[in-house]
């Protein structure tokens, strides 16, 4: 027996009635919750499809073996960009991906000594970077600059040199937002202090990789706004209680440790992450090196939510503690703040809109 033109519509209404299921819902709000990307590597960010030269570092960003190929391979990446164009593209592609996985805030590490393996002189390839961020500035409202970073591995002294070429880039219009470090392990992090000094005189934000027990220590007395990493926090509540005194927010990447530490980080719920939000330091989701590690935002955001057992909420208050965190000086910060607040808060009912619950 046929139905009716009004039993069809009593039918299509009923399919397209109800909330969607709480596990698709999850996914949804990690990709589409407002955010900020607070750590994460440019050279390690630029993915396999970019279209490099034929000499292309496709399988150095494919194939990860161990800590000394993943450096080498961010070398090779860094060879690959030939002009200053290929650095401005590539950074657009770097901040679209981002701004795809609900990113309205980047803040994105550059490692001189690295980027150095470019043909493109250091001053260039900054200025070609500083103008992806402005394009993006301009036409989608994305925030955020460059962080440029100390190395490990070369003379501590290098680091004074590296910051007076973070103060010509800025002075050159370039958005240089913050100092930091990263690299082999091979000076000890407190070598770099002075550089940090140098920096904070000068008006730079200050981020520190800190990666090991000693690391933790000694980041107590250095002159930082926050910290990436630290994850030798797990299980020190003593520590835990001394970096939230002193005021020091940390990024947590989760692939990236389970990718290189799986002696010590053996599953994602080894890593310290929620337990540093529970402790109220303020801490953040990030990728780290996205490309060399197969991952995005949104699947650090969802990875979180499955390892730690977030609820919605809880995924709303790591994404605007992100973008707490963010070093966003511009006289609009606080109506930013609430725009981005009131925009996550309207998903959590439907994650299918910010506008209330479909109908």
């Amino acid at each position: 027996m046929l139905s009716t033109p009004v039993e069809d519509r009593i039918e299509r209404d009923a399919r397209r009635a109800g909330p969607i299921s709480d596990a698709l819902a999850m996914r949804i709000l990690a990709r589409r919750l407002p955010k900020a990307e607070l750590h994460m590597h440019f050279l390690g960010s630029i993915r396999p499809s970019f279209p490099f030269a034929s000499n292309h570092p496709r399988s150095a960003v494919a194939d990860y073996v161990n800590m000394d190929g993943f450096f080498s391979g961010l070398r090779e990446v860094a060879a690959a960009l030939l002009s200053p164009d290929m650095f401005e593209a590539a950074t657009l592609r770097v901040l679209e991906n981002a701004m795809n996985c609900g990113c309205r805030h980047v803040e994105m590490f550059c490692t001189p000594g690295e980027v150095s393996r470019s043909p493109v002189p250091l001053a260039d390839a900054l200025k070609a970077m500083g103008r992806a961020f402005d394009q993006m500035k301009r036409h989608v409202d994305l925030t955020g600059g460059l962080i440029l970073e100390t190395d490990r591995a070369d003379d501590p002294r290098a680091g004074i040199d590296m910051v007076h070429d973070a103060m010509k880039a800025r002075d050159a219009g370039v958005p240089v937002i913050g100092i930091g470090n990263d690299g082999a392990f091979i000076h000890p992090v407190l070598a770099y202090a002075p550089a940090f000094e140098l920096a904070k005189k000068n008006g730079f934000h200050t981020t520190c990789h800190i990666c090991t027990p000693q690391d933790v220590l000694d980041g107590l007395q250095m002159p930082l706004d926050r910290v990436d990493h630290a994850y030798d926090l797990k299980g020190r509540p003593d520590l835990i209680e001394k970096y939230k005194a002193a005021g020091l927010s940390v990024t947590s990447c989760i692939t990236c440790c389970c990718f290189m530490g799986p002696g010590h980080f053996k599953q994602p719920s080894d890593h310290p992450a929620d337990e540093i939000r529970r402790s109220g330091i303020l801490t953040c989701l990030g990728t780290d090196d996205p490309a060399f590690f197969q991952t995005d935002l949104t699947q650090e955001y969802f990875l979180a939510q499955q390892t730690y057992g977030w609820t919605r909420q809880d995924m709303l208050d790591m994404a605007m503690a992100s973008l707490e965190m963010a070093w966003i000086d511009s006289d609009d910060r606080e109506r930013r703040l609430a725009e981005w607040r009131a925009e996550g808060a309207g998903t959590l009912a439907d994650p299918r809109t910010s506008k209330g619950p479909v109908h």
